[in-house]
């Protein structure tokens, strides 16, 4: 009886989460409150308060959904890349557009946050979250151009952050512009061919 009840606890969970990202992709976070979100996952206001204080703790957890696989892969492209820092850049570029282009939560949750979400009101800590996240990503991924450069691998008189915030704006713009019409452009054809033309141009003159 016990385990019953934890399952079923665990399934509103989830349906509660499809049911935010539904919602969110569809009207935006700032216009779809909690009664909604219980609504349309068929569940009372009582319910959705047990698993989730708020919107932001809703978009948490999103993004803890999509954030655990992606860790993982991480782990694993580090340990296939060991010693090649922009082979494993270029992974992990690959990779989320991957992502972004093949897995559906994956896919709604960059909608939101890059289309769906107005940074203001209750929504801010949202905005402040994402930077945070992002923050820690391009200070791993500038460690991994300074090895490179170490490696003679990026031109010394180019600044690691600055490549590594080129590189992500380069991902983003991509991402950006592809949910905006997912027909208008084949994302990993594009994103592979402009990202290998990127990182090409930061190889020492004459590499």
């Amino acid at each position: 009886m016990v385990r019953r009840t934890k399952e079923d606890a665990l399934t509103t969970r989830q349906e509660l989460l499809d049911a935010a990202e539904r919602l969110f992709s569809e009207k935006g976070v700032s216009n779809t409150s909690m009664n909604q979100v219980s609504e349309a996952a068929g569940v009372t206001r009582g319910a959705i308060y047990h698993h989730f204080e708020n919107k932001l703790d809703l978009i948490d957890a999103l993004m803890e959904r999509v954030r655990l696989p992606v860790d993982d892969m991480r782990d694993e492209l580090a340990q296939t890349y060991h010693g090649d820092p922009i082979s494993l850049l270029r992974a992990r570029c690959l990779h989320i557009i991957g992502q972004v282009q093949d897995d559906p939560h994956t896919q709604a949750l960059v909608n939101i946050l890059l289309h769906k979400c107005e940074y203001v009101d209750d929504a801010l800590p949202i905005h402040l979250r994402h930077l945070s996240g992002r923050n820690a990503c391009i200070t791993e991924c500038v460690a991994l151009a300074d090895k490179a450069k170490q490696q003679g691998l990026i031109d010394e008189k180019y600044d690691s952050k600055s490549c590594v915030v080129a590189l992500f704006s380069l991902v983003d713009g991509l991402m950006y512009n592809w949910l905006l019409d997912r027909d208008y452009f084949d994302l990993s054809a594009t994103a592979l061919q402009a990202i290998d033309t990127y990182l090409a141009g930061l190889k020492p003159r004459g590499a």
